[in-house]
């Protein structure tokens, strides 16, 4: 064999040896999940061989909560998500603590499959039912799924996975289907009945209403639709926890134990006697008490207010809160609780404009 020859077959072997995947770079695609070995270490980067083209890096931002910079040694192993396959220098851009994301997506994901039950930490309740944390990933427990109060909840709770969406972030739990001997919730005889007015005691402020504790240990709900006929425009500003209320029972779900309470209805409501007090046509002077994108809003008295449609404004003119203006009934619906006003800025100046008319036909026929 030749030279040559030999020079054609060792560049056959290699090119086959090339074509083998265990010697030819990967190909990445962001998304990917890789394993690599840290090669080495600066200041706030990790420097992996995932046996791409080039290094991966990791920022110590993208580090997992659990994970400490310190702890990552030169020759140990990593499994990371690849955010940017090539930078412009060259590099692959990775993530451990999206790598971690996946991995529990997939986990949570197997437990739903398998029927298992696991554990998350509450975070915050809303009017809907529980914001939990699942290994860093937020969750919900339906009100009408969860056995513990949403209020009182602190320490982790066992649950099970009813849907896991990654694509939609989205991930529901059931507290009642991990305990279902807990559903069946132990009757509280109640010392009060619906219709009752009865005292209590704040307990908490939410973004939607507050919380009362009541005689017999039981604790109540009043929506912020439920505090007054007027406008609430900050519940911090008119109550604090450790206030004695009284409140109407508006209703008691013995199924879920829940009581839900007013302030209002202990108070009669302003529109069932107003309709004959503002009959369309009436005029009075009255104060803008707020402006929105539509009108100006006018209080006729507390709980009742109208609206001036932006389209019944003058062009130019600019209302503000604190204004006063001459208004007029356009409609007057207590059913619909809705109050149309107008402005009656425009006959005040036809009016205006005939006395100056007037005056300078006076003027005219005297000269």
């Amino acid at each position: 064999m030749t030279k040559s020859e030999n020079t054609k077959t060792l560049k056959s072997k290699m090119a086959i040896l090339l074509e083998k995947e265990e010697y030819s770079p990967k190909a990445l695609s962001r998304g990917q999940i890789v394993e690599g070995l840290i090669v080495s270490k600066s200041k706030d980067h990790l420097f992996v061989d995932i046996g791409a083209k080039s290094e991966g890096i990791i920022s110590i931002r993208e580090l997992e909560q659990e994970d400490k910079f310190e702890d990552l040694k030169v020759g140990g192993k990593v499994t990371a998500y690849v955010l940017i396959p090539e930078s412009e220098s060259g590099q692959v851009i990775l993530s451990m603590k999206k790598a971690g994301s996946e991995r529990r997506w997939q986990d949570i994901a197997k437990k739903m499959e398998q029927d298992e039950t696991v554990d998350v930490k509450p975070l915050e309740s809303n009017k809907g039912g529980l914001l939990v944390d699942y290994g860093g990933i937020r969750g919900f427990i339906p009100s009408s799924h969860l056995v513990s109060s949403p209020q009182k909840s602190a320490e982790p709770l066992k649950v099970k996975v009813l849907e896991a969406d990654k694509r939609l972030n989205r991930l529901v739990f059931s507290e009642k289907e991990a305990n279902p001997e807990a559903v069946r919730l132990p009757k509280i005889e109640l010392q009060f009945s619906v219709g009752d007015t009865v005292e209590g005691e704040v307990n908490k402020i939410l973004p939607f209403g507050f919380l009362v504790n009541l005689s017999g240990n039981a604790e109540g709900l009043v929506h912020i639709s439920e505090i007054s006929w007027e406008r609430v425009e900050s519940l911090e500003k008119m109550f604090k926890v450790g206030d004695k209320v009284k409140v109407r029972v508006l209703e008691i779900d013995p199924s879920t134990g829940k009581i839900n309470l007013s302030i209002k209805q202990l108070t009669q409501d302003p529109w069932k006697k107003a309709e004959s007090k503002y009959p369309v046509g009436k005029k009075f002077a009255a104060e803008i008490v707020r402006i929105s994108s539509y009108g100006a809003f006018v209080q006729l008295e507390p709980g009742i207010e109208g609206l001036i449609h932006s389209s019944k404004i003058p062009y130019g003119m600019k209302l503000q809160p604190g204004d006063k203006a001459l208004v007029s009934i356009d409609l007057f619906n207590p059913e619909q609780r809705r109050v149309a006003l107008r402005l009656e800025q425009e006959e005040k100046e036809n009016k205006e404009e005939k006395k100056k008319g007037a005056k300078k036909k006076e003027a005219g026929e005297k000269g």
